[in-house]
């Protein structure tokens, strides 16, 4: 949605931290009907979103970090699920 909005003007978007967990609160219950995997991939989101960078960690190395436990995290919990579309096309077609 973002993208969609702004485009690619390389405008620097800042989403606020409550504002993302509320939506992958609301989609992740739309979406996925299992409440124990709901909980855990809300969990892990919510681990991984306030994961500090280590020291002497590039931003590169950083994101890619994130990136690999989040494919882990989807691939224990839901592999091939329409949630796991969901977050790819809308969270990391930016910048991927």
């Amino acid at each position: 949605m973002v993208k969609i909005v702004w485009g690619d003007d390389q405008v620097p978007i800042y989403l606020c931290a409550w504002h993302v967990l509320k939506v992958w609160r609301l989609c992740s219950m739309e979406q996925i009907k299992d409440n124990e995997v709901q909980r855990a991939i809300l969990d892990d989101l919510h681990t991984i979103m306030y994961m500090p960078i280590e020291p002497n960690e590039s931003i590169k190395a950083f994101m890619t970090r994130g990136k690999n436990k989040i494919i882990e995290s989807f691939t224990q919990h839901l592999p091939g699920d329409s949630w796991t579309q969901y977050f790819w096309t809308y969270y990391f077609q930016v910048g991927a």
